[in-house]
Parts: C-alpha cells; sequence; structure tokens
C-alpha cells in the first residue's frame, strides 16, 4: 500500500495526509483562505497568517503602513513574512530611470522588474512602477514590520530550514537571508564624516532590487515545475585506451625526439584513467570536448598527452600527471613551431583545421594543469604558455567560425571552436581575478555567438540533438546579449548556462578596468588605500548584474547543484556573480597578493591594504558573502569541506576568499562600540544573522562574547571560511586560500583581549 495516498489530479505529486494535499492544492487555485482582521492581506496557510500578525500588528501599527499605502498594482512587503519558510508571493515595486543608450553613460540605464518565481517577467515588458526620489543621505529607510530584535530561537531556525539543498534549481539573485524591504538607493550612499547630500531628486539605482530578492518565491527542497524524474550526472565510465592506441602514442612521440629523447608513458589502464578523470573533473566545467563523438584514437599527440596529464590530477595522480605534462608540455610547444610559426598550413583556413582546434585545446589544458601551483609545475609557464594561446587565436581569427551545413557533424565542429575559444577568453579573465593581472583578450574583441545549451551539446545522436536543437530559443551574438544587460529592454530571449559563465566574466572584466583606473587615481592623489568610490560606470554595470540574474533564472539549465544534469556552470556563475557584487565595493585583487604563495603575506596585505565604506552596496555584497556561507553551515563544514568542495571549479576557492574577508571586513565596521553613524536596521539584522550562524556552528559561544571586540566575530566568520579549503585538494591554490583565511583570522584575535 502506498504511503502517499491522496494523489495530487494536477501533477504527479502525491501526499501523505489530506491537509497537505489540500495546503498543495491552493498552489494550484491560488487561494488564499486565511485573511487577516487588520489588513486586507491573505495567505494560503494558517501559519503565514499567525506570523503576519504577530509581526505586523503586534505593538501597533507598522512604519510602512503610515508611511505607504498599499496600492493594488504595488503591493507592500510585510517585514519576515518572506523569511525562510514563510515566503508569501509578493512582488516588488517596478522603478525604472530615464532611457540611455550609451553602455556607461552619466545616467546608468535601471529596469526594477518583479522576480517572483516560478512565473518570470518578461525582460521586454518596460517597468510600469514610478521612479521614486530618495534623499542619498537617509540610509535608515522604512522597515515595515521588522522587528528590531536579533535573531532567536524559532526566526533563526525556520530560516535554516529553509536554506536550499543542492538538489534543485535555485536563483542566485535570490537570498533567503533577514528580509531587507524594497529600497530605493541613491548612487553615492557611502556614508562618512565628509559626505555630500544629494538633491531629493536623486534617482534611485539598479542595486536596490538585486540581492536580496524579496518577494521572490523561494522554492521548496521540491518546488513545483522541477522535473524531479532528472537524474544528476552520472559518472562517466572509463574512456579505453587501447594497446595500439598507446603504441601509436609512442611512435609519434619518435617524432619529437629532439624535445623529448626518452619518452616513458604510462601503462594504457593508467592512461585510460587518466583520460577519465579529465572527462568526470575537468571537463563539465569547462565543455570544450564534445564527449559524445570523443575519439581517442584518432586524437592528436599534443590535445592527447595534455588532457592525459591535467585528467591523472583529478585521478588523484600526481606523479603520472607532473610526467605527462614533462611530456606534453615540449610537445605542444614544437608542434606550435614546427605548423604554425613556421607557416607550413599557408592554404588551409584556420577556422576548419582540426589540427588548430587541438593545439589551442591542449594550451589550455596545459595551463589549467600549471595555473594552480608555485614549483609543480610552476605557475609562471601558464602565464607564458598563455601567449602563445593568444598569439594562435588571432593567427586562427578571433572571431572566425567553421561554415555550418545544417549537419550534426558540422555543427559540432563549429560549437567546439567557438566553445573553445570562449572558454579561453574566460580562462584569461581568470589569470587576471587570480594575479591581478591585465586581460590578454578585451570583451569588446570577441563578437561571436554564445554557445548552444548544455541539452544541445551532451545530445548523443542527431536525432536527439534535431530534438533539443527544435526547442532552443537559438543564441545571441555575444555583444548584442552585452549591450542588453546594459539596456532597460532588450529582444534577447536569454542566454545558456554557458552563456551566461561568459557573460559574467566580461562583467568582471569590466569591473577590474573600472577600479584599476578608478585605483590609479587615487594612487596619484596618495590615497591608494580608499575604498571603491560610487561611479556611474560601476553604477550601470551593477544594473547590468541584475539584469543578468534574470536571465539566469530564465534559462531552465540554471541550478545551484554543482551535480545538475546539466553541468555545474551556472553553479559556476552564481559564484561569481558574489564575487562581481564584492569587486563593486572592495579591489580584493590588488590587497590579496596570491602571486606570493605566502598565507602570511597574503593575510597581512589584506589586513593592511584592503578598506571598506559603510554603505548600501557594501551591506548588499555582505549579505551575498553570508548566503554563500549558510548551505555549508547546514549542510556541515566539515562535511562539505571533505566531500562537497571536491566538485566545485576553482574559481569557487577565489570567490570565497574574497566573500570571507568582504564579509569580516563589513562585521568589523558594523560591530564597533557606537558606530557613527548608527547602525541601521538592514546592518543590525544581518550582522544578527551572521552572530546566530557562528553560534549555530561554535557551540557554547554567546552573543555578548562575540560582540565584546568588533574583530572577535569577524575572526570567528573568517576560521569558518578557512575550514571549507583546509583539507586535502588537488590544487594547491585551493589549500593556500583555506591557510591565507586561517593566518587572517589570527591577525584579528590578536586584535582581540580574550576573557
Amino acid at each position: 500500500m502506498s504511503s502517499k495516498p491522496y494523489q495530487c489530479q494536477r501533477c504527479p505529486k502525491a501526499f501523505a495526509r489530506l491537509e497537505h494535499l489540500q495546503r498543495h492544492d491552493r498552489s494550484h487555485t491560488k487561494e488564499k483562505p486565511y485573511t487577516c482582521g487588520q489588513c486586507p492581506k491573505a495567505f494560503t496557510r494558517k501559519d503565514l497568517l499567525v506570523r503576519h500578525e504577530r509581526l505586523a500588528h503586534e505593538g501597533g501599527s507598522s512604519p510602512m503602513s503610515q508611511t505607504h499605502s498599499p496600492s493594488p498594482g504595488h503591493p507592500i512587503l510585510d517585514g519576515l513574512d518572506t523569511l525562510a519558510s514563510v515566503v508569501a508571493n509578493h512582488a516588488h515595486s517596478q522603478q525604472h530611470l530615464p532611457e540611455t543608450s550609451d553602455r556607461y553613460s552619466d545616467t546608468p540605464v535601471v529596469q526594477r522588474t518583479s522576480m517572483v518565481r516560478p512565473q518570470l517577467p518578461n525582460a521586454q515588458t518596460p517597468s510600469a512602477g514610478p521612479t521614486i526620489p530618495m534623499t542619498g543621505h537617509n540610509f535608515d529607510y522604512s522597515l515595515g514590520s521588522i522587528a528590531t530584535s536579533s535573531y532567536e530561537g524559532n526566526d533563526f531556525t525556520s530560516f535554516l530550514d529553509s536554506v536550499p539543498l543542492p538538489s534543485h534549481p535555485f536563483s542566485p539573485a535570490f537570498q533567503p537571508l533577514p528580509l531587507f524591504p524594497p529600497l530605493q538607493f541613491s548612487p553615492v550612499t557611502d556614508y562618512g564624516p565628509e559626505r555630500d547630500v544629494p538633491s531629493e531628486e536623486t534617482p534611485s539605482t539598479a542595486s536596490s532590487s538585486v540581492l536580496p530578492r524579496h518577494g521572490a518565491h523561494l522554492p521548496s527542497l521540491q518546488p513545483e515545475g522541477y522535473q524531479t524524474t532528472a537524474k544528476a550526472r552520472q559518472p562517466t565510465g572509463f574512456v579505453p585506451v587501447t594497446t595500439e592506441c598507446r603504441d601509436n602514442i609512442l611512435g609519434l612521440l619518435q617524432s619529437f625526439a629532439n624535445v623529448v629523447p626518452n619518452p616513458s608513458l604510462p601503462s594504457r589502464h593508467a592512461l585510460s584513467r587518466c583520460l577519465t578523470g579529465y572527462l568526470m573533473g575537468f571537463h563539465d566545467h569547462y565543455p570544450i570536448v564534445h564527449k559524445p563523438t570523443l575519439d581517442v584514437d584518432s586524437m592528436g599527440l599534443p590535445l592527447f598527452l595534455s588532457m592525459a596529464a591535467l585528467g591523472a590530477r583529478y585521478s588523484r595522480e600526481p606523479d603520472t600527471s607532473m610526467r605527462l605534462y614533462q611530456i606534453a608540455k615540449p610537445v605542444t610547444l614544437e608542434h606550435f613551431r614546427r605548423v604554425f610559426q613556421t607557416g607550413s598550413l599557408p592554404a588551409v583556413n584556420a577556422a576548419d583545421d582540426t589540427d588548430t582546434l587541438e593545439t589551442i585545446q591542449a594550451l589550455l589544458m596545459l595551463i589549467s594543469v600549471s595555473s594552480w601551483f608555485v614549483d609543480n609545475p610552476p605557475y609562471h609557464e601558464a602565464l607564458s604558455i598563455r601567449s602563445l594561446m593568444a598569439t594562435l587565436l588571432r593567427k586562427d581569427g578571433l572571431n572566425r567560425l567553421p561554415e555550418h551545413d545544417g549537419s550534426w557533424a558540422s555543427w559540432i565542429r563549429r560549437e567546439s571552436v567557438k566553445r573553445t575559444k570562449l572558454i579561453v577568453f574566460c580562462f584569461f579573465n581568470i589569470h587576471t581575478i587570480v594575479f591581478d593581472i591585465p586581460p590578454v583578450i578585451l570583451t569588446e574583441e570577441v563578437c561571436l555567438d554564445l554557445p548552444c545549451t548544455e541539452r544541445e551539446w551532451q545530445a548523443s545522436t542527431p536525432e536527439q540533438w534535431q530534438a533539443a536543437r527544435s526547442q532552443s530559443l537559438g543564441e545571441p551574438k555575444f555583444q548584442d546579449a552585452l549591450s542588453a544587460l546594459f539596456a532597460p529592454t532588450s529582444p534577447m530571449e536569454g542566454f545558456s548556462s554557458l552563456g551566461g559563465y561568459v557573460l559574467i566574466h566580461a562583467l568582471l572584466q569590466d569591473i577590474w578596468l573600472i577600479t584599476k583606473a578608478g585605483r590609479l587615481h587615487l594612487s596619484r592623489c596618495n590615497r591608494l588605500g580608499s575604498p571603491i568610490v560610487s561611479t556611474p560606470q560601476l553604477l550601470a554595470v551593477e544594473q547590468a548584474l541584475e539584469k543578468w540574474c534574470q536571465f539566469w533564472e530564465r534559462n531552465q539549465e540554471s541550478s545551484i547543484d554543482p551535480l545538475s544534469p546539466h553541468g555545474p556552470l551556472s553553479f559556476t556563475s552564481a559564484a561569481l556573480l558574489r564575487l562581481a557584487y564584492i569587486r563593486l565595493n572592495a579591489d580584493c585583487g590588488s590587497a590579496r597578493q596570491l602571486q606570493t604563495w605566502d598565507p602570511v603575506q597574503i593575510a597581512a596585505s589584506l589586513n593592511n591594504n584592503l578598506s571598506v565604506q559603510r554603505g548600501d552596496r557594501l551591506t548588499r555584497a555582505a549579505l551575498h558573502c553570508a548566503h554563500a556561507l549558510s548551505t555549508p553551515v547546514k549542510l556541515g563544514i566539515g562535511f562539505v569541506a571533505h566531500s562537497q568542495v571536491a566538485l566545485w571549479s576553482n574559481q569557487h576557492a577565489l570567490c570565497s576568499l574574497e566573500c570571507a574577508v568582504l564579509l569580516a571586513k563589513w562585521l568589523e565596521a558594523v560591530t564597533v562600540a557606537n558606530p557613527d553613524p548608527g547602525l541601521t536596521n538592514q546592518e543590525t539584522r544581518l550582522r544578527d544573522f551572521v552572530l546566530e550562524m557562528v553560534m549555530e556552528v561554535q557551540h557554547g559561544v554567546t552573543r555578548e562574547w562575540l560582540l565584546a571586540t568588533n574583530t572577535r566575530l569577524s575572526a570567528a566568520v573568517t576560521r569558518l571560511w578557512a575550514r571549507l579549503f583546509t583539507a586535502d585538494y588537488i590544487w594547491e591554490m585551493v589549500n593556500l586560500i583555506g591557510r591565507s583565511l586561517n593566518s587572517y583570522a589570527d591577525l584579528l584575535e590578536q586584535k582581540t583581549p580574550y576573557s
């Protein structure tokens, strides 16, 4: 007998109890039978009504009800009604600024759109709400019925129960954290003793509706509309390397005796493990190889060796990886010299040339091996190899693609070339993020179409590909998609998971270039340690990040699950989104000094050379950082560190380093005695949430103890982040980040007089 006898007539879900079915059925009918006796609000569940009455009507009417009259077109959010498991279907007021066609104009375009899930807005629908002017100095806005007390008992427990586990699609734009109601932020809201008070006609900015998304539907662990039958990615079987294949590789190596005189290859079984390690570890983060048609027997020598060297890292065979790398690198570089520097292919269209594509891919894999170690192999080799890769890309024609005759085979060739070039562009940006060096390829140089969906790319037969292709919206051009992120309206329907990943890297490059220009100006004014100041350019990028979130949510393949059947790209993109918001507030790249590979020096530089300025933009960035830590706290820091982080891209560790430091800097600023100006309600709520999160992990510590100084809470949070990256990881850079965070926590604790 079924344990769930009550079947929904509208969807496949079944329930064990009748009241659960009735509650679920109201999600289809949108019925709200529980009406508040003191205001017009209605709710689908009685517990939502009880909480609303307790929070909104106990102790008198709310400030928001006194200052804002709700209208049918513009419902007002009710405090903690949207917190955790009590999220109701509210929508944001929508706002917009005057239109502009310039991507970085002095008045950035802002389009406030409702982000209610699962029904998403049409990007082409103009905003209907009015523009509400706010004075820039007023950071303490009406907070509706938000209680001023800290998170205690059921409030925090309710939140933690609602933290989504990685098993379903979830928007990076929605943060189920302490409710900050929809605020109207002015372009310059960093506050300090010398701030100017702007005029009362200062327009609101895009950032007011970025993170958190209030009124967005918080998905349950199995939200409606999610395909619960979809399976997570299954482990790939071993890639067979036959004796004939290995003998052929050895035969090809003989022609490279001038650079590898006595090559020693692993056994065919070891080579099989290495290639399988590549497909299971690296491929899904950088899907440039078409796995369904991969044929190791026809693969060129440089690509075979480089792929095996990279895959050996993921199969936890570092000695084998190093031995293969020491063969693959000289062979690939010699092949590059013979073919591409001597002009041996004058009659070949490089865009259609398999050898060109495989050589670029081989160089990318060599860089992927050597970027993350100080000596073995040294990271500076990656920085030198990337110049060859850039040379080959430009010789090939950065934006040239093979012709497509409509067949599956020609489409695979075209899409492989496109993906390889775009991922090389992204990898160059990763070097910019890690080592704080200029990008090799600028965003405006790239004029390719964005990549297709992963469903199309993963299709294993022409029939599956045609079926997936028929459901695709098509791929917008990279430049058109980027412009759409800065425009109030756009004909673009959306982008794929890899397309979103490429676009977030483009926005990160914009932020790096803008902040570097500002830092150069500050250095000439002897103010190098000053925090980043809001500029029209940064505000325009912030608006673009909000628009990116909207398109991310529309992508049916988006998920924060690294084991999503569509791959971890959208999961990684969500982490890069957090990094973008952080870098709108702090130039962490200049202060990190990762290129020193010394955790003590890195920590000291972060402590001495990075400063932040309290303001609404910084609080939103801190909210991102706190949310990023909430899921590991719920799952268990130790468990995530030893079983989950290995599935993440290295980019997650880089983002987490900056999340930890920015959150620690923010906590230092808001936990000083008698802060001036006083803490806003938003800052108080977020500070109290972080307190509860630390007390959840560190049993026995008290609120009073953590707040005794303005660095104790910062040190505790930094320790939590550090624990995520102190296991035995594949890449030395990840361990370096964990050690650097511990060193940074040491510096904070040295300032703390323990009792």
